[in-house]
């Protein structure tokens, strides 16, 4: 494409994002080309709708971007936008504020991303967590009964209520889960599973706790996600059948699950554009995903789900701003 086709097609892109009415050649001569006729422009743009980068409703309308107008401003036009030092000095100090705990710092990442793009944000836990046993903690509910309070790596916690010798007391409760402490502390469910038979361990508690970890391992691999209302907003989910089917998708945890696991980078920003999306479901729309990191390791995914013509260099700032954010707090909790 030469220069002047994309700088067009820029114009387009940018013009229709923000108002979301078909652009036609007297606009763009008026607010971007002041040096070219709206001849010129219109036969452009017909250039443009023949090469399958715009579209055009009727004849009388004007032009819009299709996805591979879309793909094409990605890929080669989309501007270096940076994050406002005030907003990002209000995000960090969020993050600063936000208690040690993993669900809450990935919620808060949700919730700060789905603000900051005006779409719908996605954030999964971490990418083929295993596990890990930090503590055991036995408390006297009544006789015969105990409840057990598991804590795994990431400040995740299981609690339930199981069954005890009714002659053990909170002394002799609290002398069992130091011996579990002991024999099982940073190991996985696995390696748990394989110890059952140790001498002094009671093979029901041990079994609890695995569960316990196994329980962790699965909610920490769900999705978060948060502004469904922002995507409510747009004119393009005004159709309520239309709406319903994104609706449906981003509740379905597996699948949407599966969907970002498959679709996320390991480094980098991954864009997904209208058709590109595998789920007929979400040919609407379009999704940018990067991975946030803790320390060396690459933790889980955030995304942002919106519209084809959200603002991608403005979504891919942002969304730069919070996986970095996310992976600090991570890094701070888990050293």
């Amino acid at each position: 494409m030469d220069l002047r086709k994309e700088r067009i097609l820029g114009a387009v892109v940018s013009d229709y994002t923000e108002t979301v009415v078909p652009v036609g050649s007297h606009a763009l001569a008026a607010r971007y080309f002041l040096e070219l006729s709206s001849a010129t422009i219109r036969n452009e743009l017909s250039e443009l709708v023949d090469d399958g980068f715009l579209t055009q409703p009727h004849a009388s309308a004007g032009r819009i971007p299709t996805d591979l107008g879309y793909r094409y401003f990605v890929d080669f036009l989309l501007p270096q936008e940076l994050v406002e030092p005030p907003l990002r000095r209000q995000v960090r100090q969020s993050f600063d504020d936000a208690a040690p705990d993993v669900e809450t710092i990935l919620e808060l990442a949700a919730a700060t991303l789905s603000r900051l793009s005006d779409n719908v944000a996605l954030v999964t836990g971490p990418n083929n967590s295993v596990a890990r046993l930090v503590h055991v903690e036995l408390v006297m509910a009544k006789p015969g009964q105990a409840l057990l309070v598991v804590v795994a790596n990431g400040n995740f916690v299981y609690q339930r209520t199981t069954a005890v010798s009714a002659e053990l007391d909170q002394t002799a409760l609290t002398e069992t889960a130091a011996l579990l402490n002991r024999t099982f502390a940073g190991r996985t469910a696995a390696e748990i599973e394989e110890a059952l038979d140790l001498p002094g361990i009671s093979p029901s508690l041990a079994v609890e706790v695995v569960r316990g970890l196994r329980q962790v391992e699965t909610r920490a691999s769900l999705v978060i996600h948060d502004g469904v209302r922002n995507l409510v907003r747009n004119p393009e989910f005004e159709d309520p059948q239309r709406l319903r089917t994104v609706l449906e998708v981003l509740e379905a945890q597996r699948i949407l699950a599966a969907v970002v696991s498959e679709l996320a980078p390991r480094v980098g920003m991954q864009v997904v554009i209208g058709h590109e999306n595998r789920l007929q479901e979400l040919r609407d729309c379009s999704l940018v995903l990067t991975s946030y990191r803790a320390g060396t390791h690459s933790w889980g995914t955030l995304g942002v789900v919106g519209p084809t013509r959200i603002r991608y260099g403005r979504v891919a700032a942002r969304l730069q701003l919070v996986s970095q954010l996310t992976g600090e707090a991570l890094s701070r909790l888990l050293s």
